[in-house]
C-alpha cells in the first residue's frame, strides 16, 4: 500500500457564472486532506468515505453529513461565488 505520508489528496471546485451582457464572476473552492486506509461512513457519494479533510475532527466526508458543506471545496466555491455575486463582482 500507500505510506500514510504520501496518501494526500487536494479537491478544487471551480465555479462561474456568465451574465447575459457576457460578463463572467468566477469562485474557487479547495480542501486539503488525506485518503484513509480504508472507508468509513455510510453518507456522501465517490470517494466521501475514503477522504479526510485536514480542518476536520479526523473523520471522512461521508462521517461528517451535512458537517462536510462547511468545509468541502464545493461549498467553499459556491458560498463565494454567493458573495461574489452579491457584492456585484464581474
Amino acid at each position: 500500500g500507500v505510506p500514510a505520508g504520501r496518501r494526500t489528496a487536494r479537491f478544487r471546485t471551480v465555479a462561474l457564472v456568465r451574465r447575459p451582457d457576457g460578463t463572467e464572476v468566477q469562485a474557487t473552492g479547495t480542501v486539503e486532506g488525506h485518503i484513509a486506509a480504508g472507508p468509513s461512513g455510510d453518507g456522501g457519494f465517490g470517494y466521501d468515505p475514503v477522504f479526510v479533510p485536514i480542518e476536520g475532527d479526523g473523520r471522512t466526508f461521508a462521517e461528517m453529513g451535512d458537517e462536510k458543506h462547511a468545509v468541502s471545496h464545493r461549498g467553499r466555491a459556491f458560498r463565494d461565488l454567493a458573495r461574489r455575486l452579491a457584492a456585484g463582482s464581474t
